[in-house]
């Protein structure tokens, strides 16, 4: 009840870090069916409802991911607020209170739980719990309204999202980048932790024979040096600064243009991971801010 920030984010249960697609012999190709056991994700953050959201998103799109939405179809999410820590900018990012992918959320008030329900398997989660279940009372609607204000007011960091995606569009050749390419290690960590990456590779792994095989899907990263490299052997990001540059713009910009969202959802977990000790999303924004003297009244 008191976790935070878990190490890997929910979208492990339904964008599994390896699983066999298909399997091929001499009779032809088969579909490996995803078995999807049912599963209670019990509290989840707003931040990571936001991004099982985007990641719904993403594995809708036509044609939509049959494995994902198999486990997604079977899972019960539940909910649960939370206190931000000194690396948590949700606010900022408007992913601070739940909106979507939940089908019950608790508050903690206390001794109680105000409870918000938002699909039919939430609502028969609760039907009949009369033992445990009662109507909320005025005195106890206020406590959820100030609970919510109070979490408000404890974001340690922050920035005003305004034209965002125009300052990272004109910023592209900031030195901010090259500092933190240097640094970079290209590990993959922050894309690993990230709630919303998505990138994967295809591996077929034949047999000796020669005779079947299967195909494995595997996360992959934008931050590997081979990511964008393509027959021929060229590459389109060589360097950690041009893969650096691909993942900021996705997670603040690009993602935006066609679906009218950032991925990034203000969890802090990529900061916490990064070895290198790369300044977080805040820091780069705040720095891109600041080199064309915008002015952001909302920061700490």
């Amino acid at each position: 009840f008191d976790a935070l920030r878990t190490i890997l984010p929910p979208k492990k249960h339904f964008f599994s870090p390896q699983e066999k697609l298909i399997s091929y012999n001499d009779g032809g190709i088969q579909d490996c069916d995803s078995y999807a056991k049912p599963l209670i994700l019990f509290g989840v953050h707003p931040c990571d409802l936001a991004g099982l959201s985007v990641m719904d998103t993403i594995f809708s799109a036509t044609p939509a991911d049959n494995h994902y939405h198999a486990r997604r179809q079977v899972t019960l999410v539940i909910g649960l607020s939370c206190m931000p820590d000194k690396h948590c900018f949700c606010h900022s990012m408007g992913t601070d209170s739940p909106e979507r992918g939940y089908d019950m959320f608790l508050t903690e008030l206390g001794e109680y739980f105000f409870v918000q329900i938002r699909t039919p398997q939430g609502y028969k989660l609760v039907d009949g719990q009369s033992k445990i279940m009662q109507p909320v009372f005025p005195e106890q609607q206020s406590q959820f309204k100030e609970f919510w204000v109070g979490r408000q007011e404890a974001f340690q960091i922050g920035f005003k999202r305004d034209n965002l995606s125009a300052i990272v569009d004109m910023e592209w050749s900031n030195p901010i980048w090259e500092e933190l390419g240097k640094r970079c290690l290209s590990c993959g960590n922050c894309t690993f932790v990230c709630p919303t990456c998505y990138c994967f590779d295809l591996v077929d792994t034949p047999s000796l024979s020669g005779t079947s095989g299967y195909r494995t899907r595997e996360w992959d990263s934008c931050q590997f040096s081979c990511f964008a490299q393509i027959a021929g052997g060229y590459n389109f990001r060589m360097g950690p600064v041009d893969r650096l540059k691909f993942w900021y713009r996705h997670k603040l910009h690009g993602f935006d243009d066609p679906y009218g969202l950032p991925t990034c959802v203000g969890c802090g977990r990529c900061t916490v991971s990064c070895p290198a000790e790369i300044d977080d999303i805040v820091a780069v924004v705040l720095k891109l801010q600041d080199s064309l003297g915008v002015r952001n009244n909302d920061r700490h």
